[in-house]
């Protein structure tokens, strides 16, 4: 399954944050539209009950209400004419009106709510009517018989507040699209130090352990680098606890090892001749051992070989390998091909470059046939140095070279060996942050070792 990153989890979880501050300033934003266009609505009911008064002053002071009495017909005289109604829905279209006279119509719009469930109480009032919710104003007269009432549906009134709506909603929607924007790249740069971090540690070889500075991080990564640092700290004695108890027992074995082989030559000069083979295979057998001890010394070395990579004449680093092991053979007995015969500069850690060429180079030794040829090619190019190795032995099969790269682990051939050559090259190889691979001579028998060098970043 695979995982989120770190800014992406976050990046989830504020956005659910914003997306619910978004539902919530939407949400303030309709409340505060809703509440000001129902002022700015009871306002209007207000001021049209107000122009209905003031259109009806002439008749109220000619007194027509007061005469009429209780049960005339509103057709006569009426309070306002078809002008004036016509020039009030010119104005307050969306609104009803009706005229109480001592609570009995004496003017109506002629459409609305039923007169009978209109309020008839001076001030705001709401109200239900034909399926609908209604809002409606009732103002008294100068005469307190009189009350002119306004009326409008609330669904007027939610239709007034999706205009505004749909003006605050665009930007609203602008503003969380460019808020979650501006939200990825501030966790992107803010998350990118820890990014930083990675590729420092990443960058670093086994055997470096050295303390991170605080100074050079973000005040919000002390406590990380304060954990790495004690943790670098307690690495640091442990590879120093394994190597004083390597070289400890390095020693302890190498002196009882060097008495063993001396009294075995001394036991050769002096046994029967019907010994010779055992006196021979006790001497393998101590060889064996010298080498196994001298090989876990190495292996343990290269935990604590600090790499700091260089610019390296490859071509003089392999001469001087092959001049260490020619010194050691017979003369005549493996000859060494080197190319090319040129300067070949590489950026690199020399030390484990130098510990892995020793051990492949010996280990072609010992399996090269008896006047045998060990070939040795350095390929540059634009990315990576190759260097293969390639002696004239009995080759190892596909299925065994993935363990033949493992401690102690020995092929088919009857040649001494520790088996720790070759995982001593991988080892230094790793360091070095190259690879090794195990192929096949393309040109005849015999085994081909592949070195591997990436780039410098």
């Amino acid at each position: 399954m695979r995982r989120s990153s770190l800014s992406t989890r976050l990046y989830r979880r504020v956005l659910v944050l914003l997306a619910l501050t978004g539902l919530a300033m939407g949400a303030v934003l309709y409340s505060v539209a809703s509440k000001e266009i129902g002022r700015a609505s009871d306002a209007q009911l207000v001021n049209a009950s107000r122009l209905l008064y003031m259109m009806m002053q002439d008749e109220l002071t000619a007194g027509v209400l007061a005469a009429r009495g209780k049960g005339l017909s509103t057709a006569s005289d009426p309070l306002l004419s078809s002008e004036e109604k016509r020039a009030f829905h010119a104005s307050y279209d969306w609104c009803m009106f009706a005229v109480f006279w001592e609570g009995q119509p004496v003017a109506q719009s002629g459409w609305g709510a039923p007169l009978d469930l209109i309020p008839r109480q001076p001030g705001l009032h709401d109200f239900s009517a034909v399926g609908e919710r209604w809002r409606s104003y009732g103002l008294p007269g100068h005469d307190a018989r009189l009350l002119v009432v306004v009326a409008e549906r609330d669904a007027m009134r939610e239709f007034s507040v999706v205009p505004v709506l749909r003006k605050l909603a665009l930007p609203l929607l602008l503003l969380i699209a460019v808020a979650m924007g501006v939200l990825w790249l501030t966790l992107r740069k803010s998350l990118s130090e820890v990014e930083r971090l990675a590729s420092s540690l990443n960058a670093r070889s086994l055997a470096d352990l050295t303390p991170l500075a605080p100074e050079n991080w973000s005040r919000d990564l002390g406590p990380l680098i304060t954990a790495l640092n004690k943790l670098f700290a307690r690495l640091e004695q442990a590879y120093e606890l394994e190597q004083a108890f390597t070289d400890d027992v390095a020693h302890e074995l190498r002196t009882p090892l060097a008495a063993i082989r001396t009294q075995a030559q001394l036991l050769a000069r002096t046994a029967p001749a019907s010994l010779p083979e055992e006196v021979n295979r006790l001497l393998s057998t101590v060889r064996r051992a010298n080498d196994l001890v001298d090989g876990m010394l190495t292996l343990a070395r290269l935990n604590a070989t600090a790499v700091s990579a260089r610019s390296v004449d490859v071509h003089d680093l392999v001469a001087h390998v092959v001049a260490d092991a020619v010194v050691n053979l017979p003369a005549d007995a493996i000859e060494f091909t080197v190319l090319p015969d040129h300067v070949v500069r590489w950026q690199c850690d020399p030390a484990s470059l130098q510990i892995a060429l020793s051990a492949v180079i010996d280990n072609a030794v010992r399996h090269a046939r008896a006047g045998g040829c060990i070939d040795i090619a350095i390929v540059r190019t634009f990315d990576h140095l190759v260097i293969t190795i390639g002696d004239r032995g009995g080759g190892v099969a596909p299925e065994d070279r993935e363990r033949l790269l493992r401690r102690f682990e020995r092929g088919a051939s009857t040649s001494s060996g520790s088996g720790l050559g070759l995982s001593i090259a991988v080892k230094a190889m790793t360091l070095a942050r190259g690879t090794i691979r195990l192929e096949d001579r393309q040109d005849g028998p015999g085994l081909l070792v592949v070195l591997t060098l990436p780039a410098a970043d």
